[in-house]
């Protein structure tokens, strides 16, 4: 795990060091760096796998060179076949394989690679820069081009402190504030695009970036037999699950006393030698149901892990602030927070973590999946629009789960179209935009495609694979990329610590997307029956009472911190100026006042806060 910045074609004097010290918390273990008359180069280390000097980048080798974040799992397995053809290897790095993969195979060696990666290849034999980014989009790659060169980083924050012109997208704060999260190809910045997920880049000096996609879902199949998808899934999962557990420093996993987090520390305890290290973080004075750490406690006592309970005192004003900081662009998701915390302590203990993320969305742990299946059918129950009206009279239930108010969402969205529905629910607001901005919409398309571009977008997706296949479909290549995987990504780093999400894996995927959506959800959306075969394999490997208990969720109470002691920030927010001279403050005061009267609007409140600190910390005003 690391960060770099590389520039092809003219570098500036100290620009290319002035961009690096927005990485270098990513790699604190070494860092090198090359240059030549068309490309140059600097690289932050977190030494992770042939952690000597030997496994220094930018590496070097028949001319090619690269720079690299990430870690190639099956780097193993393609060196044996590399060493057959003769080549000798100079390190124990899975960097090291890249280079000779690019002058075997080119743009195919991506579809070799089993893990994540965000990677820049320079060519001085043909001046050619390839760059790519993993299936699932576990690291960022960011890119500018601008005045004849294009800058490549790992943060969006580097190109700020280069010689790039920058201009805010105000389209991409909007979508901060109603889907929490910037998409990619899109970024804060009109003039920089990331790279989409499962996608790579060509380009010559003084030409343009050409953009391709080497990944595609699979086609929609069914197995014939399945009564043996316990088996064989089981099977599958162990065999994915240890693969990410290649590492020469200490590693751990991240145990929630979730179906995910449990069958990933089960497992990893069964096949690895010694003893596993688990790690859970508790709020020291938080609400019950925010606090999952007595079954993690459990699953741990039951596979005999050395776990360790963090229990942490977070400070609503400083955890804010540092939040915004981690974040080069932001994301309001507030499991930020939690991932945050338990990364900073974990740290002291391992430097490698394991996650659940990714489960849910590939084996079907959200109820919006039942609310897709039921979509069309409830849409004719008569009578609905009563039950309706009088939710609409209620406040939200004041528990983390606040299932009065997705209930609620549920019956508004039954006379949209499906796709529009599933976006709804998804949404946090959906204000008209002269309600929420005081200047005028602007919108201007990035040159690269959209992730669902290839499947003629959400709606393609669920004509494609069905409701609720569709849905986790589009979850897979939007929600978890921009939003869960970037969490992990800038939270962990922050601390540099890498995390890893071994449900990411492109076999799993085949097999979870081959199986028929029966065998992961069922039932009636206000009765879940959620990650069905997930559920089926654990009872044989876990707790009872953790496989059934219902699902919690990653969260923080931030809930309650904007009635309590961040309400002088939503105050400040409500009667000052514009949020970055653009969120008008009516718009904040009607969402601050729904807030204090019972309905839950916590995720709007949580990104208006989150931005306007990013914005303040970056000197950023639209007035």
């Amino acid at each position: 795990m690391c960060g770099f910045v590389a520039i092809c074609g003219a570098q500036r004097e100290h620009e290319l060091k002035r961009m690096a010290a927005a990485v270098e918390r990513r790699g604190p273990d070494d860092q090198g760096a090359f240059e030549d008359s068309s490309f140059a180069a600097i690289h932050h280390r977190l030494s992770i796998i042939g952690p000597d000097e030997r496994g220094r980048q930018p590496m070097t080798r028949e001319d090619v060179t690269v720079v690299f974040n990430g870690c190639i799992y099956n780097y193993r397995e393609l060196r044996a076949q590399l060493e057959t053809d003769g080549i000798v290897f100079l390190s124990d790095s899975d960097t090291e394989i890249l280079p000779h993969l690019y002058r075997r195979f080119g743009v195919g060696m991506f579809s070799l690679l089993n893990g994540m990666f965000a990677i820049v290849i320079w060519d001085a034999r043909q001046k050619l820069l390839l760059a790519a980014r993993d299936a699932f989009g576990e690291k960022p790659l960011f890119i500018c081009e601008q005045g004849g060169r294009a800058g490549f980083a790992s943060s969006l924050s580097a190109f700020e402190k280069g010689d790039w012109n920058l201009t805010p997208d105000v389209q991409a704060i909007r979508d901060v504030l109603t889907r929490m999260r910037v998409e990619a190809p899109r970024t804060m910045y009109q003039e920089v695009s990331q790279l989409p997920a499962g996608c790579y880049a060509r380009m010559m000096p003084g030409g343009a970036l050409q953009v391709a996609r080497y990944f595609f879902l699979p086609p929609l199949e069914t197995f014939a037999e399945p009564e043996s998808d316990i088996k064989a899934m089981g099977g599958l999962l162990d065999e994915v699950f240890l693969s990410r557990s290649v590492s020469d420093k200490p590693m751990g996993v991240f145990l929630s006393g979730g179906i995910d987090s449990s069958l990933i520390a089960e497992s990893l305890a069964r096949q690895l030698p010694g003893t596993l290290h688990t790690f859970s973080v508790r709020f020291a004075d938080g609400a019950p149901d925010y606090d999952e750490s007595m079954y993690a406690r459990k699953v741990a006592h039951h596979i005999a892990s050395d776990h360790k309970v963090l229990e942490v005192h977070a400070e609503a004003h400083e955890t804010l602030y540092q939040l915004a900081a981690a974040f080069d662009q932001p994301v309001a998701n507030t499991a930020a927070l939690p991932t945050w915390l338990i990364s900073r302590e974990c740290k002291a203990f391992v430097d490698v973590a394991l996650s659940g993320v990714g489960g849910d969305e590939m084996f079907g742990g959200y109820p919006r999946y039942l609310g897709m299946a039921w979509h069309e059918r409830l849409r004719r129950v008569p009578g609905r629009w009563m039950l309706l009206s009088a939710l609409r009279g209620m406040d939200d239930a004041k528990g983390s789960r606040n299932l009065r108010g997705r209930l609620r969402r549920l019956l508004e969205g039954l006379d949209l179209p499906a796709d529009i529905a599933y976006q709804s629910w998804t949404s946090s607001a959906a204000e008209p935009w002269a309600e929420m901005f005081t200047l005028p919409e602007t919108f201007e398309d990035k040159p690269w495609a959209h992730a669902t571009g290839p499947y003629h977008g959400l709606e393609g997706l669920l004509a494609t694979y069905g409701p609720e296949q569709g849905a986790m479909a589009y979850d897979v290549l939007t929600y978890l990329p921009d939003d869960l995987l970037a969490v992990g990504d800038r939270m962990s780093m922050a601390h540099a610590l890498e995390l890893r999400a071994p449900f990411l894996d492109i076999r799993l995927l085949n097999a979870a997307m081959a199986l028929p959506a029966s065998a992961k959800v069922t039932g009636m959306p206000w009765k879940e029956g959620l990650k069905l075969l997930l559920k089926d394999i654990a009872r044989s490997r876990l707790p009872a009472d953790v496989v059934d208990r219902p699902k919690q969720g990653f969260m923080a109470p931030v809930k309650h911190w904007l009635r309590g002691p961040l309400d002088d920030e939503v105050q400040r927010l409500c009667d000052g100026r514009p949020v970055g001279g653009l969120v008008r403050p009516e718009y904040v005061q009607r969402m601050q006042k729904q807030h204090a009267a019972g309905r839950d609007r916590s995720d709007v409140m949580w990104a208006l806060l989150l931005l306007d600190v990013w914005m303040a910390q970056r000197g950023w005003s639209l007035e």
